[in-house]
């Protein structure tokens, strides 16, 4: 379908729904076409959407400031005499009728909207606070802060599915991480390796894990955003674990990898660098130009993050950032060539 303006998807979403509601067409039919309608992207809404980031910004830093002090909440727990218990209730009644509230305005609205998502941080937030003073009752059951975040990542999961929201969707990402590191740390008593994996490689499988879980998901009927930044954030997180790996190997401490020799890393530069050029050859094969780009940029990282470490001291300076320039400037002509091609 050719990409329409804002005003027609709206239209078009009315008259699927309607069908729909009609039974002129099937669920499935009705999701297939919603899905499959592109809305044009204006200079205004490139705009909007670096507002709203600045937004979210803002929003976080004063949630931080306000909640993760905890000054405030104190004051309220001390005069009402309240335990952590009823606060993490009383939160978690707030992020049901925040939900409910969206839930309402999701369903009279239709196309993607930069306010309609960014409303979706409030229940993000006061999810969090439920989790966190629900975690200070139970004291953490005993220094498990892993089980937390995943539960935590359990709800923030289903509420994406189920209003269908991509900034809940990220949460819920962001979320998994913390909770998959916490929990092997627990499991092995805080220990340095986990199954003879460091940190890094940790989050490599992980990463690898999201990257099938993405694929697997396109498959299936969920919402088509959720399953797009699944397996984009599965390869960024993959990639970027990779580099980690080959400037610290499978290191378990800061004072081991202090006494490991450059030389010594090699393998798993070998390794990380096949891992760009099998990811940029696998995206061209897939016609995916997210996970083409990010092979690119991450292969790049690879050299220059292996040029500070041998050759930084044996070459010339002016030489090393005249390369960098051009190299910027032959990935910044490709990004341009591909938007103007489109």
């Amino acid at each position: 379908m050719p990409e329409v303006d804002n005003r027609e998807a709206h239209l078009l979403h009315r008259a699927i729904t309607e069908w729909q509601q009609q039974a002129v067409i099937s669920e499935d039919q009705a999701r297939q076409l919603k899905d499959s309608i592109k809305a044009r992207t204006s200079d205004w809404q490139t705009i909007a959407l670096y507002i709203f980031i600045a937004s979210i910004s803002c929003a976080l830093m004063a949630f931080g400031s306000l909640v993760l002090d905890e000054k405030w909440i104190e004051i309220i727990r001390k005069k009402f005499s309240l335990t952590d218990g009823v606060i993490a209730l009383l939160f978690g009644i707030i992020t049901v009728v925040l939900c409910y509230q969206g839930w309402r305005r999701k369903r009279h609205e239709y196309g993607f909207s930069f306010n309609r998502e960014l409303y979706w941080l409030l229940p993000v937030l006061s999810t969090g606070v439920t989790v966190v003073y629900l975690g200070k009752s139970l004291d953490y059951l005993g220094g498990n802060y892993g089980a937390f975040w995943l539960l935590a990542t359990i709800i923030y999961g289903v509420l994406a599915l189920t209003l269908e929201s991509r900034l809940i969707w990220v949460a819920t990402l962001i979320a998994l991480i913390p909770a998959y590191v916490k929990l092997s740390y627990y499991i092995t008593g805080d220990a340095a390796y986990f199954l003879g994996m460091n940190l890094p490689c940790r989050m490599a499988v992980l990463g690898a894990l999201l990257v099938i879980a993405g694929a697997i998901m396109k498959n299936t009927k969920l919402y088509t955003p959720i399953k797009d930044l699944t397996y984009t954030g599965g390869w960024l997180l993959f990639l970027m674990s990779g580099w980690l790996i080959s400037i610290f190997g499978n290191s378990g401490t800061w004072a081991e990898w202090q006494q490991v020799r450059q030389h010594q890393l090699l393998f798993w530069v070998f390794i990380f660098t096949a891992q760009c050029i099998l990811t940029f050859i696998y995206s061209l094969q897939r016609k995916d130009p997210v996970v083409r780009d990010m092979a690119v940029i991450f292969f790049l990282l690879d050299l220059y993050t292996r040029y500070f470490e041998y050759l930084w001291d044996r070459t010339n300076k002016g030489l090393f950032f005249a390369i960098l320039a051009l190299s910027f400037w032959g990935l910044g002509r490709l990004i341009e060539r591909r938007y103007v091609k489109k």
